[in-house]
């Protein structure tokens, strides 16, 4: 009787890691799936950018053309002294309808870069310095008087970088300070804008960082030390991958 139960006992504790095995391969595969998912994302983004900027960079070319040949038409009417007031005023009309254009066209880059300046503190200041060249540009004193081309060109460069950081996992080096301790470095883990967590090099120091409207906000916990020194060495390539159990915090303050 205690020998069959022993077989029983073995044949179960066999039968649940036969389970766990085929959970965890089930789960690996889906993880697999939603990343091709979200590279075939990232790509088709990236296809609707250049499709949109270059219908708007188009439109702007055609729009500038058309004007500087009206006004060197209504400058030949004025020199010949030509009297005919209907011309004079189609073109006047249509010259007017164009500039309205360009002016919607330049309204719009205007709110986009509002914004943008509205949401730098949300990105990670790794990324914030990757991105300084474009907001130099949409910050800049003189942006008003800059060619439309540039300023798109820059907003462009922008979002895109903004989307494809927050579709992706990163890790980065970065110095900050904690609440009771002064500044020193840490490689971060960021999963997009959402959740970033932290260690430093000699694994004993490590929390969690989430973005408000104030700028990133780091709170110590310790005990997260060996996840997040594990992730660090998976995505060093140090180590294999395998799941990590670390806690969220996605939301916004």
């Amino acid at each position: 009787m205690l020998k069959n139960i022993k077989k029983f006992t073995i044949l179960v504790l066999c039968s649940s890691t036969f389970f766990t095995l085929y959970a965890q391969v089930k789960e690996t595969h889906q993880i697999i799936e939603e990343w091709i998912k979200t590279k075939q994302l990232i790509s088709e983004e990236k296809n609707n950018w250049k499709t949109e900027k270059s219908a708007l960079l188009d439109l702007e070319k055609a729009l500038n053309i058309e004007i500087v040949e009206l006004e060197k038409k209504l400058l030949q009417f004025k020199k010949d002294n030509i009297g005919a007031t209907k011309q004079r005023i189609d073109l006047n009309n249509r010259k007017a309808k164009v500039q309205s254009s360009s002016i919607d066209f330049y309204e719009g880059i205007q709110e986009v870069e509002k914004k943008i300046k509205a949401s730098i503190k949300l990105l990670p200041s790794p990324l914030q310095d990757r991105l300084s060249i474009f907001y130099d540009i949409i910050e800049s004193k003189n942006v008003k008087n800059l060619n439309l081309k540039k300023r798109l060109d820059a907003n462009i460069g922008l979002l895109q970088s903004i989307h494809i950081f927050h579709r992706s996992v990163h890790l980065e080096r970065q110095e900050f300070s904690l609440a009771d301790d002064k500044p020193r470095e840490f490689k971060v883990i960021y999963f997009g804008l959402g959740v970033a967590y932290f260690v430093n090099d000699s694994g004993n120091v490590s929390g969690i960082g989430k973005p408000s409207s104030n700028g990133w906000i780091w709170s110590r916990q310790d005990e997260l030390a060996k996840e997040v020194s594990t992730g660090v060495a998976i995505l060093e390539n140090q180590a294999l991958p395998r799941f990590l159990e670390l806690p969220m915090a996605i939301e916004i303050e």
